[in-house]
């Protein structure tokens, strides 16, 4: 399941992420904002939305927030998450290939449905390399929370 989430200021990319998972029948929950003129503070989002990103290892979660830099380093204070901010689809694509990136963080100014659509083309179809070093040095950074 993918796990959506965004404050007021993500609110635009996740709708364009809800209409692309749509489109290609991929489950997910939104538990975010899901209407203009809602609101949902930062503090209170992210641990929700990472709890249910934690809840299978096969759980993804996308969030997003005005620069999608909020979201992120929120999202990688919890252990087990590796967020990452991508702004393109090289971005998104070494996310998963070189760090196993299981939470994609999107900005939510200035965004634009063909960019974010082509970064989640890049994310969903990348895949881990499975490199034992780098999966070494990820389990270190764990052990630092």
């Amino acid at each position: 399941m993918i796990v959506l989430g965004a404050d007021r200021h993500g609110f635009k990319a996740i709708g364009f992420v809800e209409g692309y998972l749509n489109a290609r029948k991929f489950p997910f929950v939104n538990v975010g904002v899901k209407a203009e003129g809602e609101n949902v503070n930062l503090e209170d989002l992210i641990p929700r939305a990472v709890d249910k990103v934690k809840e299978n290892k096969a759980n993804k979660g996308i969030f997003s927030c005005g620069t999608g830099v909020g979201v992120a380093v929120g999202a990688n204070k919890f252990n087990g998450i590796r967020a990452c901010l991508a702004v393109n689809e090289k971005m998104a694509e070494w996310s998963v290939v070189y760090d196993d990136c299981n939470v994609l963080c999107l900005a939510g100014w200035g965004v634009d449905k063909k960019t974010v659509f082509k970064i989640l083309d890049s994310w969903f179809s990348a895949k881990y390399d499975g490199d034992k070093n780098r999966r070494k040095m990820l389990q270190h950074f764990d052990t630092w929370r």
